[in-house]
């Protein structure tokens, strides 16, 4: 049975965990208010361009690259991972991670390669060994500009018109609430396709002034349409992080708190033992002196 020297020096180490987790909820929460709030940003300019979307229905664009459906064998695939940078966030990596593997097993028959770009740290370290082709890594903010999407969409298109990938798929959390994240699977390229989260918009007839003439109308479109989708993206990944870690601290927070109340009990209880047997001690010493 530990001493109570033992006891005490471990409640006070929990008591410092205790304070550790706590301030760390503090700080997630105060970080996930500001982000939760720049979700609502972008949606103007997404039902602007969402209204633009009969563009790519004309019929002189049917044939471009853009709105071709993949090859059915021997697809050439970049992967876009987006985790945290960090973890003490429960699933929250993990589920991205899961999502990755799961789309290796569904694809791999028909793909000639499956390269990966990453967003975030912490998917790039476990997924590194096992799929080690491109892995270009950016750092996740919890901030995300659009400075930061614009990076990514600029580098994956400017490989899909250089025809060193047919595909670009794209993994991320969703936040849904507080206490719940989705990990989706969506393909950014070939298709021309207003981004997520869908706006609701009224169709924009088309003005016979801006009536595409070449393709540089569709390729721009759809340049905006992937850096959107790109940045709606990050600020959900952003937010479910934040969101996973004021969940996961606040357990973490409570489990220490049941811990520390069982340690303690189990410290009195070794405490009142100690003094039994001294007392046991103190009487059998007295009766052997009479």
């Amino acid at each position: 049975m530990p001493s109570l020297r033992e006891y005490n020096e471990r409640l006070a180490s929990m008591a410092s965990m205790g304070r550790v987790t706590g301030t760390m909820k503090l700080v997630a929460g105060s970080h996930l208010h500001r982000v939760q709030s720049e979700l609502s940003k972008p949606e103007g300019f997404a039902r602007s361009l969402a209204a633009l979307s009969q563009v790519v229905l004309q019929p002189r664009f049917a044939g471009h690259r853009l709105l071709q459906p993949p090859p059915e064998k021997d697809s050439k695939i970049l992967l876009v991972v987006m985790s945290a940078d960090r973890g003490l966030c429960g699933g929250f990596n993990t589920a991205v991670v899961r999502a990755v593997k799961d789309f290796h097993a569904k694809h791999a028959a028909r793909a000639k390669k499956i390269d990966h770009f990453y967003v975030g740290q912490k998917a790039y370290g476990i997924l590194k060994a096992d799929y080690p082709g491109l892995s270009r890594v950016l750092p996740a903010s919890s901030h995300p500009d659009v400075k930061d999407s614009d990076r990514v969409a600029k580098f994956v298109m400017r490989l899909f018109h250089w025809r060193f990938y047919d595909e670009i798929w794209l993994i991320s959390n969703h936040f849904v609430n507080s206490m719940t994240n989705d990990c989706r699977t969506e393909r950014l390229l070939p298709d021309a396709r207003p981004p997520a989260p869908k706006v609701q918009v009224e169709p924009m007839p088309l003005p016979r002034l801006i009536e595409p003439n070449d393709d540089r109308l569709l390729e721009n479109l759809t340049y905006l349409w992937i850096q959107l989708s790109l940045y709606y993206a990050m600020l959900h990944s952003a937010t479910g992080e934040l969101a996973a870690r004021v969940m996961a601290m606040d357990n973490s927070t409570m489990n220490l708190n049941a811990m520390i109340k069982e340690l303690k009990t189990q410290r009195n209880r070794a405490r009142q033992a100690a003094i039994t047997n001294e007392l046991t001690e103190i009487v059998s010493g007295a009766e052997a002196l009479n």
